[in-house]
């Protein structure tokens, strides 16, 4: 018997746009708390809020983290909007790389992102979907900096490739520091001069 809610069928697709919809509500909420401590979202909280029944977490992301990990980037890639239209704003090469390291920093779903990323440990499938949806942010980054290159008639030293894959890499890192407790953090860390926008 042919299942109605599968991941190719208009319901199953309806059916996931919930479940990632309700994830991202509740990390944002998470996200959002006084605790200190990161609390992660649990199967059963996903489901209660989504609607759906637990296993059709599984059935149609294969598992929480890899639905946590779906769930962080699109509300990291939401947030990128804002920041492009922040950085759009500048009016010179050195006001836009400030903007976009001050910007980048301060969105709430960039933590959210890094222990994303950072659940994804020794799984090969958690790791390939990482590298995938990083292309992505890196592909969406590329096309960003060319078109601010271009209208402001700035150059790119390295390269505009090179400074999104940088910029992000030290952003991540920079947040990923800050959520150990690291002394120093982004606040010490030149995010700016890592685009070579001029």
């Amino acid at each position: 018997m042919a299942t109605t809610d599968g991941p190719g069928t208009p319901r199953g697709a309806a059916t996931r746009v919930r479940i990632l919809a309700a994830t991202a509500g509740l990390l944002s909420a998470g996200d959002r708390a006084e605790s200190t401590e990161h609390r992660s979202v649990t199967v059963s909280e996903i489901a209660r809020a989504a609607g759906v029944y637990p296993n059709q977490i599984t059935h149609h992301f294969g598992s929480k983290d890899r639905l946590v990990l779906d769930a962080a980037f699109a509300l990291f890639l939401r947030d990128t909007t804002r920041l492009q239209a922040a950085g759009r704003r500048a009016t010179s090469a050195e006001v836009f790389r400030q903007v976009l390291a001050r910007t980048a920093l301060a969105m709430p779903s960039t933590p959210l992102v890094v222990r994303a990323l950072a659940s994804a440990g020794d799984d090969a499938d958690q790791r390939d979907r990482a590298r995938l949806l990083l292309a992505v942010l890196f592909r969406q980054s590329e096309r960003y900096l060319e078109r601010v290159v271009t209208e402001h008639g700035w150059t790119s030293r390295s390269g505009v490739g090179r400074d999104a894959r940088t910029f992000w890499s030290a952003v991540f890192g920079a947040t990923l520091l800050a959520d150990a407790g690291v002394t120093g953090g982004p606040s010490d860390l030149d995010l700016a001069g890592t685009v070579s926008i001029t």
